[in-house]
């Protein structure tokens, strides 16, 4: 009889473990699950500060080219001319005149 209490104890303190260690493994498996998204919407978040800085460069680089197209468009040439005369790429030189048409019909207002 003793012996049989005896693996009755062993047997109850190995069930409390398990269920010790299940619980342990459950609230890892959750931190596990919200770490993960962390980790993603951090990803997502630095992916799209790469893209804006790529769009600020880019707008600032349109700032500091507008007025050389606009003088060449005001003084005639197409876009192909602009395009060759400044060397950028003719869609740039499209979306530069956009703008400032875009800017010219939406003036700021104080």
């Amino acid at each position: 009889m003793t012996f049989e209490l005896i693996l009755l104890a062993a047997l109850l303190v190995v069930i409390t473990l398990l269920a010790i260690l299940y619980g342990k493994y459950t609230g890892l498996k959750r931190e596990n699950a919200a770490m993960k998204e962390i980790i993603e919407i951090n990803t997502k978040t630095i992916e799209n500060l790469k893209a804006s800085r790529v769009a600020v460069k880019e707008v600032i680089e349109n700032f500091s080219s507008h007025d050389d197209v606009m003088k060449l468009v005001h003084a005639g040439k197409s876009v192909v001319e602009i395009a060759e005369t400044l060397q950028m790429p003719e869609n740039k030189v499209e979306m530069i005149i956009k703008f400032d048409k875009i800017k010219k019909e939406h003036p700021k207002t104080p």
